[in-house]
């Protein structure tokens, strides 16, 4: 069937639900209706894309049936054509059962203008072809219809036109598929070679003996999508609902840009990646709170850029960790309303299958998440060792951790406070009890000497001793535990009075860090 591409091509175009973001929202409409379908719920957030290219598969079996169809029909048609065919031959077969002796027939309906007898007959017979070519083409043959052959004229005379006359029309339909043919022969840019008739009743009786093998065998022909994919598009259309492979580095909701529709490559600046059906809740990833261990109920489109999260142990803003990705779109693709609705409908889910992803997790279920508690405020003691041995690259490493720790707890939005102490053989506030989020590091001078350990933890006794004596108005962070941060390269005696004294402290002292710097000789 010279149509089966065309109509394949018609149908397949009108079909707009065969890529993944369709697919993906067809599936997401089935939240509701699969609620009691546990195993399909927890299948579609664990494994998306499997449940996706079933789903496909649903949309693809009523695309293929529609197409099947239209083949059956469009074959049944060019069998009715093919049937027309045969009878046409048949009536002239047996039109010409009283027109005398076969054998000379055709010599008799045509009327050479000139030339030899034999070649003349050769001559006739190649008429003859381009005179059944005419009447099947749907041409009327007229009265002084003629021919030239190798510069010879041939005329059909009164037999032939009478026996044309009593021939019904062939159809538009066969028509047009004679004079297809036609077409074909002259894409070729040859010189079509016309075979030459002898004896017409021989040759329609050759044609009609040939029927029942040519109906049987386009009968067989299947008229189906399968024998007519030569272009792969069922694979082709299956890469594409199966898509991207890029999963949200947040909530693993798998991405849904058709990124063949531009050039460049996927996550490149203008094909990034995007979840444009909506985020899914963070907990379907196994997002859980850092303290209470519960599962996150938030979608990506809820946070703030401001709000901290934690990543592989590292707390960081939504802004920093949007910015990890930049080969992602992070930006809403759906509306307020369509993300409520997304929202309710996962929110639906995770009350059917919430224990299961906590199980596998190790989260805590919960069907709304409490208010998280702040994060615990802290009074840190940061003692810096200035002595001569950390001259240069040590000095500049150690204000570097500083730097970046006072960083980590101003971004988590904690209340702490800080006092810092720099020591060499003596010991002096840098800060003492500073809102943490008021410290410049580039204010802590180096200063060189000798090393004293003694010193500086007297210093640290001083200040526990007098920010607990201290009455709220000389001490508005309040009552605070201690973290105390011991940086030295070593190099000095230890303090063992020091330490005595801050064991009797240890209910105040939530931990005691000691950092080791460079080449350290050290006993704390």
């Amino acid at each position: 069937m010279r149509d089966a591409q065309i109509i394949i091509a018609r149908i397949i175009e009108t079909q707009h639900n065969l890529n993944r973001k369709q697919v993906q929202i067809i599936c997401d409409g089935k939240l509701h209706a699969a609620a009691d379908d546990d195993d399909w719920l927890f299948r579609y957030i664990d494994a998306p894309t499997d449940i996706i290219i079933e789903e496909f598969q649903i949309l693809w079996k009523e695309v293929e049936k529609t197409i099947n169809q239209q083949l059956e029909k469009e074959k049944n048609q060019w069998r009715n054509i093919l049937m027309e065919f045969f009878n046409r031959i048949e009536f002239m077969l047996s039109s010409l059962a009283n027109e005398g002796s076969s054998v000379h027939y055709i010599d008799d309906i045509f009327r050479a203008s000139g030339g030899i007898a034999a070649d003349n007959l050769t001559n006739k017979g190649q008429c003859m072809v381009l005179l059944l070519y005419a009447y099947l083409s749907g041409n009327k043959i007229q009265p002084g219809t003629s021919y030239t052959v190798f510069s010879e004229n041939y005329t059909l005379n009164a037999k032939g036109l009478k026996l044309f006359d009593k021939l019904p029309s062939p159809s538009l339909q066969l028509a047009s598929l004679i004079n297809g043919m036609k077409d074909i022969d002259n894409s070729n840019n040859n010189r079509t070679t016309v075979a030459s008739i002898k004896n017409l009743h021989v040759f329609l009786q050759s044609i009609i003996d040939a029927k029942k093998t040519i109906e049987d065998t386009y009968d067989a022909t299947p008229a189906t999508f399968e024998a007519y994919d030569k272009n792969q598009i069922y694979h082709k259309l299956l890469d594409k609902v199966r898509g991207c492979t890029s999963k949200c580095p947040c909530c693993q909701r798998p991405c849904d840009v058709d990124h063949t529709l531009i050039k460049s490559n996927a996550g490149d600046e203008d094909n990034r990646h995007c979840c444009q059906t909506g985020h899914q809740l963070r907990a379907m990833a196994g997002i859980k709170f850092e303290i209470s261990n519960e599962a996150s109920l938030f979608q990506c489109e809820q946070l703030t850029d401001d709000r901290p999260i934690v990543v592989r142990g590292t707390k960081k803003k939504w802004s920093e960790f949007k910015n990890d990705y930049p080969d992602w779109d992070f930006g809403n693709s759906i509306t307020p309303d369509e993300l409520f609705k997304l929202r309710g409908k996962f929110l639906n889910v995770w009350s059917r299958i919430g224990e299961l992803l906590c199980d596998k997790y190790d989260m805590q279920f919960v069907t709304e998440n409490t208010a998280q508690a702040m994060t615990k405020p802290f009074h840190y003691i940061l003692l810096l060792d200035a002595s001569g041995s950390m001259s240069g690259e040590p000095w500049r490493n150690l204000l570097d951790g500083v730097r970046e720790f006072t960083k980590i707890r101003v971004d988590a939005n904690s209340s702490d406070h800080i006092t810092i102490i720099v020591f060499n053989d003596y010991a002096t506030y840098a800060y003492f009890n500073e809102d943490i989020k008021s410290v410049d590091i580039t204010q802590i001078k180096y200063t060189g000497g000798d090393t004293n350990f003694e010193n500086a933890f007297d210093l640290v006794i001083k200040t526990i001793q007098s920010t607990q004596s201290q009455s709220p108005a000389y001490n508005p962070f309040g009552h605070s535990e201690y973290i105390i941060i011991f940086m030295s390269d070593g190099q000095a005696q230890f303090p063992y009075i020091q330490m005595e004294t801050l064991s009797s402290m240890n209910a105040m002292i939530n931990q005691f860090w000691t950092v080791a710097l460079g080449d350290t000789s050290m006993d704390v």
